[in-house]
Order: C-alpha cells, then structure tokens, then sequence
C-alpha cells in the first residue's frame, strides 16, 4: 500500500500520465529530469508499489548495466505490476549492454535465430562473443545457435556461460534445463527450473515442465 507522501512525488506523477498517455520519451525526459539512476535504484528496492513500477519501467528507458542485477531481483516482486515492469526493463537492458556497433551485431543475430536460420547465425555470434566475452546476452544467443543445431553439450557449456555473467538471466536457466533434461539428467533439469521460477515466479510454462518432470522422477523411482 502507497503512502500519502508516495502518492505526491514527481515519478507517481509521471508514471500515472505515461499510463494514460503511453508517451514514453515524454516519460523518461520526465524523470531525467529529477532523479539519479541511482536514486531510481533505491527507489526500486524501497519504494511503494507505484514508485517501484514507476523505477522499474523508468530504469529500463535510463538505467546502464548496474541496473540488471537490482531489475534482475525485481523480478520476484511481490507486485506483479513491478514483475512485469522490471522484465521489461531487464531484458531490454540485457540487449543493450554493449557498445551501439556490437547491440546492432546481437540484433541481427537475433533475428537469425528467430528465424530458425541457426546455422547462419553461428558464425557472427562466435565473432561476437569474441569481441564483448563479458555481454551475457550474446552467450545467450550462442547457445540458442547450438541447441537449434542439436549440440546439447555446447548449448549447455553457452547457458552456464550466459548464467556466469547475469545470474538473474532466467531464460538461460530455462535453456539449461532443456539441455538437462535431453541429456536425461531430471534432478540437474529440475534444479535449473527451480532456480528460474525463483528468479521470476510468473514463469507458467516452467512451472507447468517441473511439476512434469516431479511427476517422471516420481514413477520412475
């Protein structure tokens, strides 16, 4: 429940306009203007429920890397309107983590992937990786190529990789576990899901495969 002082600052302000304008450069100028990334930061830990959807969605629009790991914890929010703000904003952040020229590189590379084409994607992604070892989004793209290419063990070397350098990257913990699970390794599989459900608790689908998965250990013993 927000508090009355809550209620009367600049960002619930902005927030609720940008809510019934969806204007979201009017928005960020909006904040700019008066807050720090880092007091946004604090404001998303401490803050009331607007505040913090309010700093998740703002952070997303203004923040840098520093903010992936508070966006990452966000994300198990007890509001689930924080939740999907701060998912928001933290895989945007994840994608833009890296100078223009290499985000522009991942993007294309993105679009590979979507398309199936992991072959094609192979080749720029490992070029990539070479040249930002540290933007956990491209380890996740690269184990995306494997695993597309039915190399098991190479996607799962690519999430661990990915995890390694964004441990709040919930989607790589999901890739992980269907590489665990194809290798037929149910308790490393169920580990992995349990691990991404606490990251983010809204994940239906993870959920839906570890009740599965309790259920084949289960007859299986």
């Amino acid at each position: 429940m927000t508090t009355p002082q809550d209620h009367s600052t600049r960002l619930v302000a902005a927030y609720r306009r940008y809510l019934n304008d969806k204007n979201a450069p009017r928005y960020a100028a909006s904040v700019d203007r008066f807050y720090w990334p880092e007091t946004l930061l604090t404001i998303l830990s401490r803050g009331g429920i607007e505040m913090r959807r309010g700093a998740a969605m703002a952070l997303g629009m203004l923040g840098d890397h520093s903010a992936i790991e508070p966006l990452g914890r966000a994300l198990s929010d007890p509001d689930r309107g924080v939740r999907m703000a701060a998912d928001d904003s933290f895989r945007g952040l994840l994608i833009r983590d890296a100078a223009p020229l290499h985000h522009q590189r991942l993007l294309q590379v993105m679009h590979l992937n979507d398309g199936g084409e992991h072959a094609a994607a192979l080749p720029p992604t490992l070029i990539l990786i070479d040249q930002a070892p540290r933007y956990a989004e491209v380890h996740h793209q690269l184990a995306v190529c494997w695993h597309g290419l039915d190399d098991i063990e190479s996607a799962e070397a690519a999430y661990c990789s990915c995890i390694w350098h964004c441990e709040y990257h919930y989607p790589a913990w999901m890739g992980l576990a269907r590489c665990r699970i194809a290798a037929g390794d149910y308790a490393e599989a169920i580990e992995a899901l349990e691990r991404a459900l606490a990251i983010c608790p809204d994940l239906e689908a993870a959920r839906g495969q570890l009740r599965a998965l309790h259920r084949r250990t289960r007859n299986e013993g």
